[in-house]
């Protein structure tokens, strides 16, 4: 289970594995748990320009229950960053409850697309084919000489 320290909001960045390289990816869906209340917790998917791609409120699972929502960019865009807001109340560092009265809500199994690096676009199947094509001519054409 996650939940942030002093504020109900945690941003997520993505990098490329083992690495320090910013990145993007093309999906992200959490599981959030004890939604009790509607239009409070949201996510929110940014792109590599910090503009809003996509925003939609986590349904409400009751008591103690399980909420999932997730987004797939598959129109061109690409996810630099995903804003969850997890309800309106926060642990504060010693592990109490910012607001005695109401429940926390907290997120468990976060999905995504595996990152790839920004501003690298992935070559496509005909670019490869032709590059190696390309190659592949000079090189038996250095063979016959």
């Amino acid at each position: 289970m996650f939940t942030a320290l002093n504020s109900p909001i945690v941003d997520v960045n993505f990098f490329i594995p083992g690495t320090t390289t910013a990145a993007t990816t093309t999906a992200f869906a959490a599981i959030f748990v004890d939604v009790e209340v509607a239009n409070v917790t949201r996510m929110e998917f940014f792109g590599t320009d910090n503009a809003l791609l996509f925003s939609r409120s986590v349904l409400v699972g009751g008591n103690q229950g399980l909420s999932f929502l997730g987004g797939v960019a598959n129109a061109g865009e690409r996810i630099a960053r995903v804003r969850l807001t997890s309800g309106t109340n926060t642990i504060v560092s010693n592990g109490i409850l910012g607001d005695a009265v109401n429940d926390i809500v907290v997120m468990d199994d976060f999905l995504y697309a595996t990152p790839t690096a920004s501003g690298v676009p992935e070559p496509g199947t005909l670019g490869l084919l032709s590059s190696a094509m390309i190659a592949l001519a000079f090189a038996r054409k250095r063979l016959f000489r």
